[in-house]
């Protein structure tokens, strides 16, 4: 039947929100009104009339609300098939009289988890009866129709008004997907809280019930987009707001994110306070500008001077609150997004004069047991996330060098996060620690080599000398080590584990270079 007239609805319900109006517009249409516990009252409260929910069941609420609606009474009601002859004969036998519409809102358990709340109060709230109520209705959307959230309120009751008092397939078809889609997306999130409250290392559906923010496109304009948390962090990239700016596209975030990564490791990483401010500039998911400083200003100026051409329309980072003096210095140049951890009301002034650059807040604490996927044929691929590099090294070279542990920590950070095969050319000055060279992306390590070079090159680097390679990957044979030797490059950093180790390292001493080794891999692809 494509037109089904509502006649009983089970109304039960955490959050109250306009819960009124839907109950006076069924009214209106004489349909009885079943609630339970706490929305019973709520309509008591508002004169309402409605049948007690234990009326239908025979049966008390009992154990603390934990058994209520769970009864054969009630998923007999919503489950039997209206025009199914043996179902119609059965029903009448036991007396079951058919419930058209359930609006159900399930407890309140990711608003407990984001609360970071006690263990036994977030498994008090974990909804067992109205998932199955709403399960139960979508099951039977030929007959029955259903509203897991009060945000669909508005579509039920124009749907209600329109049919005065009815409601059609396709309506009912739309909102059982939509139901079905709310469970998953409920029982996901707390298997996910439950994992990390239990540190295990299964793997569940990386999703929260919020729903996937809309973007302006993909990574192509002719390609859809949208952004779905997987984390109930308010001050995570996937749920931050932009102060300001355009609509977020999916590079933007995507950049955004490579940013950010960058730059969290870049702030743990640091072992003193000689250099508090960090910045990281992005292009294209690669680290274009990295740099530490003693100020927020010199920060940036270096990790623009990384690359200045690439760093045109890129994603800059800051580990602080952003100062008047960087806002200034920005707004010179075209970036698209600015991400740090809060901005001064001066710097928001400034900002504002360029109505498009987007302003977005980040947190700045790691994240534990984050797992990253990454869409295959049919699947995806999921992994745990690459942390902060935090190495020590082994000299595997006769010769030494002084190189710092500041700049040595700054160079993992840096080729951790460009893109296999990657190499970094990094350099400690009196302004700090700078990236001045990067390879990445490429089919070879000697490709990267040459591309790190040229780019040193191009930013004014003549004397190799105190400049120290960093590699992702070992090194499969020497001639790695005998092109970054003439370009004058003389300290490597690298994990090691080739079967080709001892050949580089005999390469190394035979041309007075100096080699450690991490024995951990950095790969990004």
């Amino acid at each position: 039947m494509s037109s089904q007239p509502l006649k009983r609805a089970l109304l039960s319900v955490s959050d109250k929100s306009g819960l009124l109006e839907l109950a006076q517009v069924l009214l209106k249409y004489k349909v009885e009104l079943i609630s339970s516990g706490g929305t019973g009252e709520f309509l008591k409260t508002h004169g309402l009339p409605f049948t007690p929910v234990e009326t239908i069941t025979g049966n008390p609420e009992v154990f603390g609300g934990r058994m209520k609606t769970i009864s054969f009474a009630i998923g007999s009601s919503l489950l039997y098939r209206r025009e199914h002859p043996q179902d119609l004969q059965e029903a009448s036998e036991l007396g079951i009289k058919p419930i058209d519409l359930v609006v159900c809102h399930l407890y309140p358990f990711e608003k407990i988890a984001s609360l970071n709340g006690d263990e036994e109060t977030l498994i008090e709230n974990i909804d067992i009866g109205g998932p199955t109520m709403l399960r139960a209705a979508a099951k039977n959307f030929a007959h029955v129709a259903v509203c897991p959230d009060p945000s669909f309120y508005p579509e039920l009751i124009q749907e209600i008004e329109q049919g005065a008092g009815h409601t059609q397939l396709e309506f009912r078809k739309k909102f059982s997907l939509a139901t079905f889609r709310h469970c998953a997306l409920y029982d996901a999130l707390i298997t996910r809280v439950l994992e990390e409250r239990w540190e295990t290392d299964d793997f569940s559906l990386m999703v929260s019930s919020a729903k996937g923010t809309s973007l302006r496109y993909g990574e192509n304009p002719q390609q859809k987009a949208f952004c779905a948390p997987t984390s109930l962090s308010t001050s995570s990239l996937a749920r931050s707001t932009p102060l300001q700016g355009k609509e977020l596209s999916y590079n933007n975030l995507w950049d955004a994110d490579s940013s950010w990564r960058a730059l969290k490791d870049l702030h743990h990483s640091r072992q003193t306070d000689k250099y508090p401010s960090a910045v990281c500039i992005v292009k294209h998911a690669n680290p274009c500008g990295l740099s530490l400083a003693a100020t927020q200003a010199e920060a940036l100026h270096l990790a623009w001077a990384c690359d200045p051409v690439s760093s045109f329309g890129s994603i800059v980072s800051f580990n602080q609150e952003v100062t008047a003096e960087a806002a200034e210095i920005l707004s010179q140049s075209f970036v698209e997004l600015v991400l740090a951890p809060s901005f001064s009301k001066e710097s928001l002034q400034i900002f504002q004069k360029k109505k498009n650059l987007r302003l977005m807040i980040g947190d700045l604490a790691q994240v534990k047991n984050e797992w990253t996927l990454r869409s295959i044929d049919g699947g995806v691929l999921l992994q745990t996330e690459d942390g902060t590099p935090l190495e020590e090294l082994t000299w595997v070279s006769q010769k030494k060098s002084d190189i710092s542990n500041a700049l040595v920590r700054f160079g993992l950070v840096a080729v951790k996060h460009l893109r296999s095969n990657g190499i970094a050319l990094v350099q400690e000055s009196s302004k700090g620690l700078q990236l001045v060279g990067s390879g990445m992306g490429n089919p070879n390590r000697l490709v990267s080599i040459s591309q790190a070079y040229e780019k040193a090159r191009e930013i004014g680097i003549s004397d190799f000398s105190d400049v120290a390679l960093f590699s992702d990957a070992f090194f499969p044979f020497e001639d790695n080590i005998l092109k970054a030797h003439d370009y004058g490059i003389q300290t490597f950093i690298q994990p090691g584990g080739s079967i080709k180790d001892n050949e580089v390292i005999m390469c190394v001493d035979r041309l007075n270079l100096k080699m450690a080794t991490t024995q951990t891999r950095h790969f990004r692809h």
